[in-house]
């Protein structure tokens, strides 16, 4: 099986970065570019040259930098997550490379105006990370990550929502039962993988800035993401706990997903002839974190 912390591993073989790419919730509901360019403007003069997404995947966060940089490079473990975004990209200042956070001798020193990394800072060795992060990023340059609060897998922090149908007598419960079973699946996936506290920490909250950066702000909101059945479902399958589950009992991604799917079925078809075209809304805890490299070292 594949070592859970080996992201060169981990996506090889499988349906993981199809279904990263196409059912994960995109984070520009989150509003992160704004808040990020809004950040640098009070160090950097716009046009901005060159940023990077570390920990890319499939390019999903690296996307977002796409208009307002002249030159963006997404940086990854996995060849697989770097397949499927290449595929994915159709922008020419967009280019991905095989590297890890702990060697981004890709960059020059004080190449960089901006790095970012989404839902992927836990995976970091993170000494290792600044020590290279304080080279390539140019002195007033920022450094922001951000991601999802999934795993939490409290109701206060995520939910499922159907949206329409509010006439229909049975909406309530069907609502309460499709939120609950949204909940025990991700409580099933996550209560599982069975990593360190520490790492787990920066799963649900994003690793603290170097302590020498200035400006430190963090936000916290809701993120909404639409989707219908199939979607939700890809979304489950998304998970690299997933994936882990699957080969520990020795069945198919499809296979334990079709008793989930079923059940939610079974539950929408109390208000709907055909469950898969309901339109469901996830709502999720989203963080962003963004800090400031000093623009002389010690002086703040």
């Amino acid at each position: 099986m594949a070592d859970k912390f080996d992201q060169k591993s981990i996506f090889v073989g499988s349906t993981l970065s199809q279904f990263y790419q196409e059912c994960r919730p995109a984070y520009s509901g989150g509003g992160v570019m704004d808040k990020i360019l809004g950040f640098m403007e009070d160090s950097l003069q716009a046009p901005y040259e060159r940023a990077a997404d570390i920990g890319c995947g499939t390019g999903l966060s690296t996307q977002l930098l796409v208009s307002h940089f002249k030159d963006i490079v997404g940086v990854d473990r996995s060849a697989t997550q770097l397949e499927q975004a290449r595929r994915s990209n159709e922008a020419n200042n967009v280019q991905f490379c095989i590297g890890s956070a702990e060697d981004l001798s890709m960059f020059d020193d004080s190449s960089l105006d901006l790095v970012i990394v989404g839902t992927a800072v836990h995976f970091f060795k993170m000494d290792a990370f600044y020590k290279e992060l304080d080279r390539v990023l140019r002195p007033g340059g920022t450094f922001a990550q951000y991601g999802y609060c999934y795993r939490y897998w409290s109701s206060e922090v995520v939910s499922l929502s159907i949206d329409g149908y509010q006439d229909h007598p049975a909406y309530a419960e069907v609502s309460k039962q499709c939120n609950q079973l949204f909940i025990e699946i991700l409580q099933t996936i996550f209560s599982k993988m069975g990593f360190p506290e520490s790492f787990m920490d920066r799963v649900k909250h994003g690793a603290d800035p170097p302590s020498d950066y200035i400006d430190q702000r963090r936000y916290t909101e809701e993120l909404t993401h639409p989707c219908r059945l199939p979607s939700l479902i890809g979304l489950f399958r998304s998970y690299a706990p997933w994936l882990n589950d699957c080969t520990e009992i020795g069945t198919s991604s499809e296979d334990m997903a079709r008793p989930y799917e079923q059940r939610f079925i079974g539950i929408l078809k109390q208000i709907a002839d055909v469950p898969e075209e309901i339109l469901m809304k996830q709502h999720m805890g989203f963080y962003i974190t963004m800090a400031r490299k000093p623009c002389i070292a010690g002086i703040q």
